[in-house]
């Protein structure tokens, strides 16, 4: 696709404000761009690494693997495998994508399989032979289709096959524009609306462990705590989706602690601290 003219001279203009430290300005380019065309996918990567500075979300996703090390690693939504790539042996991992780009594979060198059909076809029925039937998954990330519905779907799929303490990564969780965290894609940079994962599990799903970490592009949240038997967003589905259909993505712009609470810190200290219970938390009270 061609880059619209305006694109590059705002990415140099932005580029020259942040080398003499005017970084207000800067901003304030990225945005005004944006107001005059609201498709600048170059534009909208730049405000998020202003927005949210330090380690991206692969560097946080290839630090979560050398922490954690599991045993099984499952991915939705691969495309062309640079965050499945970062799972190492003797890490198995299992990619899901219907429509995976080029050869994910040749990018990995942990053992992996990689299955080309949906997360809800793969999830009805787990293939003869998956990982899965024998061990549960102690790490994985959620990054398929954004929106909400599909979101709290994978979600709601993933749980039953959780190993004891294993973390689930959800990719997307803190929206950058209205547009680019709505529903229906408009713009080159597409989030949709899997935001509102967080705070339907933190509204509804109490005694899981959670954080938000502000990382670019649009954050990543971590949970734990699952409970392979639990039915509650399953037996919910639809007044959940109804519930949340008409939460705009506003208040979490200007806030993000609004509906992404806890937030925590771009920091791998913390965050370390955080996984073994010793960090800043907020905690969880249980659902009576």
């Amino acid at each position: 696709m061609k880059a619209h003219p305006l694109e590059q001279p705002t990415l140099l203009r932005f580029g020259r404000l942040m080398a003499d430290g005017n970084r207000g300005q800067a901003e304030a380019v990225l945005r005004q761009a944006l107001v005059l065309e609201p498709n600048l996918p170059l534009v909208h990567v730049a405000l998020t690494r202003l927005r949210w500075p330090g380690p991206g979300y692969r560097d946080w996703l290839a630090w979560l693997h050398q922490q954690l090390h599991p045993a099984l690693y499952v991915e939705i939504g691969v495309e062309k495998g640079e965050s499945l790539a970062l799972a190492q042996a003797p890490t198995q991992a299992i990619g899901i994508d219907p429509a995976p780009m080029g050869d994910p594979l040749s990018r990995c060198t942990a053992p992996t399989r990689l299955y080309r059909q949906s997360s809800a076809d793969f999830f009805r029925a787990p293939p003869v032979g998956c990982l899965l039937h024998r061990q549960g998954f102690n790490l994985a990330f959620v990054d398929g289709d954004h929106r909400f519905e599909s979101v709290l779907d994978d979600f709601i799929r993933l749980e039953p096959w959780a190993a004891p303490g294993a973390l689930i990564v959800l990719h997307d969780t803190l929206p950058l524009t209205e547009l680019t965290a709505s529903p229906t894609r408009q713009s080159g940079f597409y989030t949709g609306d899997g935001w509102k994962i967080v705070p339907c599990l933190r509204g509804l799903r109490p005694e899981l462990r959670m954080v938000t970490l502000p990382v670019a592009p649009t954050g990543l949240t971590l949970v734990t705590g699952l409970d392979p038997t639990s039915t509650w967003l399953r037996d919910r589905r639809d007044d959940i989706l109804a519930t949340y259909a008409a939460l705009a993505a506003d208040k979490v712009i200007e806030r993000p602690e609004f509906a992404a609470r806890p937030l925590g810190a771009n920091d791998y200290d913390w965050v370390r601290r955080w996984l073994t219970g010793s960090g800043e938390d907020a905690g969880a009270q249980s659902r009576s």
